[in-house]
């Protein structure tokens, strides 16, 4: 009998099971991650074979053809293609031969499962190209996928934990250069067009399939028997000659740098760029066909230090991409920052031999605390990894948290690896994975081996956490000596921290400097090596840079760095000092009269350029956000003349660049302005440092919002001016919102209101931010309900970085309670709002929200 029980019991679960196995798979908009494990569990040997025909008018449709073959392990289920596009837009669908009886919903083409087969099957798909991310110009189109937008274009599997090889042929107007992932096999003329036909590619997830054609000069290069070719469209000879052969040393650098620390040589066919102008990011990793921003890589004369150190770290990102992302594949746009955290860690690694004389402990500082900072102080703050259950949300992911803040905690674990372990654990890492899939667990495991240390409890908490702790100082002294010296750390809830990290406290005294290494493991310790030593002028408990949170500063150290912080020696302990003041600073700690009139009194004696560009850029901010329009008058214009003597004085052109940025950022008195539209109108220099192009296009359009009587004659010369093409058209698009006529300024709000008016990300920003500027207060608190009302359109039409620029231009130039109250009641009128966007929301109207 009890045999027979446990008989009909493993029956039943068996048929449980299999019921289970049956049941049909949901259908939802998007790719939600049931569909995508579903998939990647039951097909394999996947291949696209795709054509685009595509005509020379931009609003012409593009005539596609896929050919989708892969293996399939099971056929109980339909099959679910991705397409985000209308139905109608289907011409054909055949299936294993035979026209399908396919259906479309929800985003999907539907493929019956009695029209498959277990193992090999064939699906032919006719279809009108969607436009959605073809970034179609005039001259020229390229495409941009990730996060999940291949499926905006073509049918397809759209998830990066599905890997497929790409073929792909592309006919495009004779007059037209293409180039894509895969190397170029033939050319064929036929009439007015041109066929590309490219070789198969290695395995790709889906958004890093790429092609672009268009209107294109070409730059090659041999290195090491590989030929490298550039991509672009500039059309001064002089920027060309001056860029060019640093472009080419860049990449080939990072290339040899990437072989030798993964001990794996360049893992695919072919490695060209493309230089976009007004390119949505600073660039992307398409293998063989990586994009640029073209101001980023094609700099002015005199550039400033921060935008040669920004190309540098580009090119390297982007080419770290190639092992890390590319050959080696996050499974889930959940942990997107992984490959993004490999890339920006490498990224300085890679760039600084080239920078020998500069300080690399503070360029780290530099290049990541603030900006990560900037969104850790929030209540928008969010944890590097996150919870991703569909990817239609994937763009939100993206953000400073995952490009900033995981190169830091990528630094901690190499202080607790070491060095060579972390890079073995790397190179072991790329080569089980390779052309593959991995997560964050995977690499965790791979360097737990190694260490004693227990890196899973590690990960939860500086991975799986979000924010940063409050850590404070307090000093008991008796008798001019230190009698208690406490460390305390909180939340931002004001519970106690759990965050362990090493800490260096700086103990600051005239001339000299004394450093305590301590743990901070609990929420409370004592600095028992403290005890009896003089008291100090400051205390700085980051003092070396490598622990991560909110220090505040306790109030004798306040103003003795406020007075005084020229006077640190050592530049890594003076930079993180300003990062420290400014984070004081946010959090109502320092008043902005008091970091203001600092900056104005230090800047002269600063030598050091990064530290330099960071004071210069917490000046702009700090003018615009934390004094009253009063204090700007009382302040503006002491501030100008140090600023125009210092510019005049210094002999660095890098330095003046940065110094000459931020005169006219903040120049408001007339005869400062008189004295900037002078030297625009004619074209001279200003403190022997002469505009560009580009600087006098932001000359002009500065000026035409605070010299509104001359705004009219200010564009329409300098677009008569403007050489480049690309470079016109992106002024005639901001022109109106740079009028002195509000009508004409609202008309152009409106219009961003239309998605095919937003179609160019950068210029769409640029004109929002022309909009909404600080002298423009009133005007962009108008526009605020409207800006906030679009954001789930704008997530949906827009690229992965639109959403939070469209938000970050929107309260740029807002400060006052008014703009934290219409905040808080968008958001209490919609309890039900998508917590992603919500989390932008508060990460870009922090400071009002504080009001």
């Amino acid at each position: 009998m009890k045999t027979l029980q446990i008989l009909l019991v493993a029956l039943g679960l068996a048929f449980a099971s299999c019921s289970t196995s049956r049941q049909a798979l949901p259908l939802e908009p998007g790719v939600t991650k049931n569909l995508a494990d579903y998939r990647a569990e039951n097909i394999s040997n996947l291949e696209y074979q795709l054509q685009f025909d595509i005509p020379k008018g931009k609003e012409e449709a593009i005539p596609g053809q896929n050919k989708m073959t892969f293996n399939l392990k099971s056929v109980e289920q339909d099959l679910q293609i991705d397409f985000r596009e209308d139905g109608s837009m289907i011409k054909s669908v055949k299936c294993n031969g035979n026209l399908s009886a396919y259906r479309f919903e929800l985003e999907h083409i539907i493929i019956p499962k009695a029209e498959l087969k277990t193992g090999l099957n064939e699906i032919d798909i006719e279809f009108i190209t969607g436009n959605t991310s073809l970034n179609r110009n005039d001259e020229f189109l390229y495409t941009l996928f990730v996060p999940d937008r291949a499926r905006t274009a073509f049918p397809c599997f759209d998830q990066p934990n599905l890997k497929a090889e790409f073929q792909l042929n592309l006919i495009v107007p004779s007059d037209w250069k293409a180039m894509a992932n895969g190397k170029l096999e033939s050319i064929t003329e036929k009439g007015d067009k041109t066929r590309y036909q490219f070789a198969k590619t290695k395995a790709l997830p889906t958004y890093l399939f790429s092609f672009v054609a268009g209107q294109f000069e070409t730059i090659t290069r041999e290195y090491k028997g590989h030929k490298h070719t550039m991509y672009h469209r500039e059309t001064d000879p002089e920027k060309l000659a001056q860029n060019t052969d640093e472009i080419f040393r860049l990449l080939f650098e990072s290339l040899d740098w990437l072989e030798s620390y993964t001990d794996m040589p360049y893992p695919f066919a072919k490695y060209d760029i493309v230089v976009i102008p007004s390119f949505q990011y600073g660039g992307m990793e398409h293998t063989g066909a990586t994009l640029y921003n073209a101001s980023k890589l094609f700099l002015d004369k005199n550039p400033s230090q921060n935008s040669i150190l920004y190309r540098a770290n580009l090119i390297a990102h982007e080419t770290a991409h190639m092992w890390f992302g590319d050959l080696v594949t996050m499974k889930w746009f959940d942990q997107v920052w992984l490959k993004e955290v490999f890339a920006n860690f490498l990224a300085d690694k890679i760039t600084n031999p080239s920078f020998p004389d500069m300080n690399h402990k503070l360029k780290f500082q530099m290049a990541h605390f603030p900006s990560s900072y900037g969104v850790d102080r929030t209540s928008g703050a969010n944890p590097i990894n996150q919870i991703l259950p569909n990817l239609k949300d994937a763009g939100s992911v993206y953000g400073a948290i995952i490009y900033h803040k995981s190169p830091i905690v990528m630094n901690m674990l190499e202080n607790i690896t070491g060095e060579e372990a972390l890079k073995k654990g790397l190179q072991s890492y790329i080569k089980n994975y390779a052309y593959g899939n991995a997560s964050w667990e995977d690499l965790i495991s791979i360097l737990d081996e190694s260490t004693a240390s227990d890196l899973k409890n590690w990960s939860k908490v500086w991975v799986d956490q979000a924010g940063r702790a409050h850590i404070s100082s307090e000093l008991i002294s008796e008798n001019g000596k230190i009698k208690q010296l406490n460390l305390t750390q909180k939340d931002v809830k004001g519970a106690n921290g759990n965050w362990t990290q090493d800490l260096n406290v700086v103990l600051g005294y005239q001339g000299e400097n004394q450093t305590i290494q301590v743990k901070m493991d609990a929420p409370n310790i004592t600095l028992d090596a403290a005890i009896g030593l003089d008291i100090p002028d400051y205390i700085i408990p980051n003092g070396k840079g490598n622990a991560y949170g909110f220090f505040e500063l306790d109030e004798q150290s306040k103003n003795y760095l406020l007075a005084n912080i020229g006077q640190i020696k050592d530049d890594l302990i003076r930079g993180i000092a300003w990062i420290n003041l400014y984070e004081n600073l946010r959090e109502g700690q320092i008043s902005g009269r008091d970091f203001i009139l600092s900056i104005e009194k230090q800047l002269p004696a600063e030598q050091n350029k990064l530290i330099l560009e960071r004071m210069l850029a917490y000046l702009k901010s700090a003018y615009w956000l934390d004094l009253s329009k009063e204090e700007r008058q009382q302040l503006g214009k002491k501030l100008e003349e140090s600023l125009w003597v210092h510019l005049s004085t210094d002999k660095d052109m890098s330095r003046k660049s940065s110094l000459y940025a931020a005169l006219a950022n903040i120049a408001q008195t007339t005869d400062r302005l008189e004295q900037l539209y002078t030297v625009w109108k004619d074209e001279t220099a200003i403190g022997g440092f002469s505009l560009s192009e580009t600087k006098a296009t932001a000359l002009a359009c500065n000026l035409a919002i605070k010299m509104p009587e001359k705004a009219e004659e200010l564009v329409k010369t300098q677009i008569d001016r403007i050489q480049n093409p690309d470079h016109k058209k992106r002024l005639l698009f901001v022109a109106p919102a740079l009028s002195a006529d509000p009508q004409v300024r609202e008309e152009f709000f409106n219009s961003l209101k239309k998605p095919e008016n937003r179609e160019i990300e950068r210029w769409v920003l640029d004109g929002l931010s022309y909009l909404n500027h600080p002298i423009r207060e009133q005007e962009a608190l108008s526009h605020l309900p409207q800006a906030l009302e679009l954001l789930k359109e704008i997530q949906i039409t827009g690229d992965i970085f639109f959403p939070a620029g469209w938000l970050s231009a929107s309260y740029s130039s807002l400060q006052s309670k008014e703009a934290g109250d219409i905040t808080r009641k968008f958001l209490e009128e919609r309890p039900d709002y998508p917590e992603n966007l919500k989390l932008k929301i508060l990460q870009a109207a922090d400071v009002v929200l504080k009001k």
